[in-house]
Parts: structure tokens; sequence; C-alpha cells
């Protein structure tokens, strides 16, 4: 595995690609926003120019000219509404290790911005964290592929300006914090998903995994070789196929007629079958199967009540699976 070269540039691209997220740069709509703001999407409105200190910012006049060639403005006041994100890196922490490339960095995005954006700067930066809560994204750095996950620290605004050349204008702060991990399938690239049919309605839901582990238990048989009969080897005959799940108890329609079926004596069927679908990395797995075992365990120091679930694959007695 290569080392990555961490680069401000290379940490503002990926930044940059988080903001421009479908699910983080949304279009404003609502009715109590800026009739200027309506329709607009947040970056379109907070309108900044991101730069490293390799690539500075042009000049105010170099600025105003850029913009309106890009946007077609014919008012030359439109450019003022332009604001401006520094990128700087901080602390830089590598594993010591010739095999594993994990690193961990901080980051400073100082923004110059009028006052009337913060607001709206804020939100940007709580939807990126919601958005990003858990997940290892992929990121790239040249020809490596690396899992990140990235931490922004709430806008802390500073000085404000009152009388500068964008309008008033405030110097605000985010802090990010960014986790580098070689690529490897982790428990972001999972969902759980189980259909299943409750008086008749066919209903299906994700379960929110604690854990989760597939098994794959083969029946053998030992085989002497031909030219060495007192050697053997070894013959799969058949196979059997079994998911743990371990979850929370939280208010979820699978979970709460999972725990119904378990708790109320003679409720259904034991073969009832359930339908799983395993989705790693984008691509999804289907399996019929069966409750094999289900424990329930309600516990007092978390106050908590925790599922283990054990399915196992559905067979037909006449049939095949």
């Amino acid at each position: 595995m290569k080392k990555i070269r961490i680069t401000a540039d290379a940490v503002l691209a990926i930044i940059r690609g988080i903001f421009e997220d479908e699910d983080v740069n949304i279009t404003v709509d609502d009715a109590e926003a800026p009739e200027t703001w309506q329709g607009k999407t947040v970056s379109e409105i907070l309108n900044v120019e991101y730069y490293t200190f390799k690539h500075r910012p042009s000049s105010t006049q170099d600025a105003i000219r850029n913009i309106l060639a890009a946007k077609g403005e014919t008012n030359e006041l439109a450019a003022l509404n332009c604001a401006f994100g520094l990128l700087t890196v901080g602390e830089i922490e590598r594993l010591f290790s010739k095999d594993i490339d994990t690193v961990v960095l901080s980051a400073t995005l100082q923004y110059y911005i009028q006052t009337d954006k913060i607001k709206l700067l804020e939100y940007l930066i709580e939807d990126c964290n919601i958005a990003l809560c858990g997940l290892r994204i992929p990121v790239q750095f040249g020809s490596e592929t690396r899992r990140a996950v990235v931490i922004f620290d709430r806008p802390n605004v500073g000085d404000i300006q009152s009388a500068a050349p964008f309008g008033e204008m405030a110097d605000v702060d985010v802090e990010v914090a960014m986790l580098l991990y070689p690529d490897v399938a982790s428990y972001s690239d999972y969902t759980i998903n189980i259909s299943f049919t409750d008086n008749g309605v066919e209903k299906s839901a994700d379960v929110p995994l604690s854990s989760f582990s597939a098994a794959e238990t083969m029946t053998q048989d030992a085989v002497p070789s031909i030219k060495a009969r007192e050697s053997v080897g070894q013959i799969n005959l058949s196979r059997a196929t079994s998911f743990v799940l371990v979850f929370e108890g939280y208010n979820n329609e699978f979970i709460n007629y999972i725990t119904d079926k378990a708790l109320t004596p003679n409720s259904t069927d034991n073969n009832e079958p359930l339908t799983l679908k395993i989705t790693r990395s984008g691509k999804t797995y289907t399996h019929s199967v069966i409750v094999k075992d289900h424990q329930i365990t309600v516990n007092a120091d978390t106050g908590n009540e925790t599922h283990t679930l054990t399915l196992v694959k559905r067979g037909m007695k006449n049939g095949t699976t």
C-alpha cells in the first residue's frame, strides 16, 4: 500500500465534494428566507470562493470580472456578494507501519463572509455532520483510494467588520477533523433489510445493527488419494448458511414485530419465511430465511433492550431452497 501525500488542496477537494453532495447542498424553499435566496442551492447563496495558501484569491477587481464572466451577470454589484474561505491544514499524525496507512489530521476553514449568511453556513455544517455521521466515505489522493471519517465543528464567529467592501463581514472559523483509513469494507458499507408479513400486510424495514455476522458451515467427507491411499483429501457435501444480527430494541416495525412474535405464546408458524436483503458496497444479496434463535435481553446498567437474532436459510421438505 502506497503512502498518500497530504496537501491542503487534496483536503479542500474532499470538503468541497461534501458541500456539493445533494443531501447537503439542498435548494432553499423556506418561505421566510429572502426572495433572492428562493430556488437557489445553499452553495449558490453562500457564494464562497475557496482557496489555499498555494492558490490565493484574486483581487477584488479580478474577482468581480471572473464572477461576471462565469455567471453572465450584467449588474457589477452582484459580484460584491462573494465570500471567501481559506483552508489550512494543521497537525498530521500517521500510524507507524509499513503496511497500513492510517492518518489523522486537523484542518481549519477560515471564512470571510457576510453576516446575514452565517445562519445558512451553520445549517450547511450541521447538515454535513448529519449526512456523514458514522460513515466512512471513499476519497481520492492521486491514484490512491482511502476511506475518510470527516467531522465538522460548529462555526465560531470572531471579528465583525461593519464597513467592508463586501458588506458587513464576519471572520468565521470551522474546525475540521479527518481520519483516513485504508480502503476496506466497513460497518458503513452494510445495510440489512428484512421483509415480513404482518396480519396479511407485506412490510419491510432496515435493521439498525450493533453487529452482524454470516457463517457458512460445510459438511465434509474424506476422499483417499488415488496414488497414495493412506493420504486423504476432503470434499464438501453440503452447506448451511446462518446469520446472526445484534441490535437495540428501537421502535422499528420489524423489531416490534419480531418481539411481539417472541413474547406471544403460540402466535405464529415457527417456519414463517422472512426475506433478508444484505447490501454491501452497492451489491444486494437476497435470502429466504427463518428464525432459528431469538434472544431478548433487558439490561439494567444501560436500560436498553438488546436482541440477538439468528436466521438460517429456509429449506423445503420436498424440494430445494
